[in-house]
């Protein structure tokens, strides 16, 4: 006996393909919040240093909704990479 998922995702493959999409979204967003994190830098901080609003910053962060626009995130890395200015 087939079980209720394997009957929907024959039914309704896309389903899968969202499945994909959410995990990859999830694996981003820990990725991008570990190498915060080990930079010591705040959402604000990164917000400030890559140019991107708080708010999408906490979307980059976020375990569910879209994937961040790769340019988003090409920014939030080099923000990572930034030294601190002086003064």
């Amino acid at each position: 006996m087939k079980r209720f998922r394997d009957k929907m995702l024959e039914a309704r493959p896309e389903i899968a393909e969202r499945e994909i999409e959410f995990r990859a979204k999830i694996d981003l967003a820990m990725q991008l919040r570990a190498l915060r994190d080990a930079a010591n830098l705040t959402q604000d901080q990164i917000a400030v240093r890559s140019g991107l609003s708080l708010k999408t910053v906490e979307a980059c962060e976020a375990l569910a909704g879209k994937m961040p626009e790769p340019a988003d995130v090409a920014l939030y890395r080099a923000a990572i990479q930034m030294r601190p200015s002086a003064g």
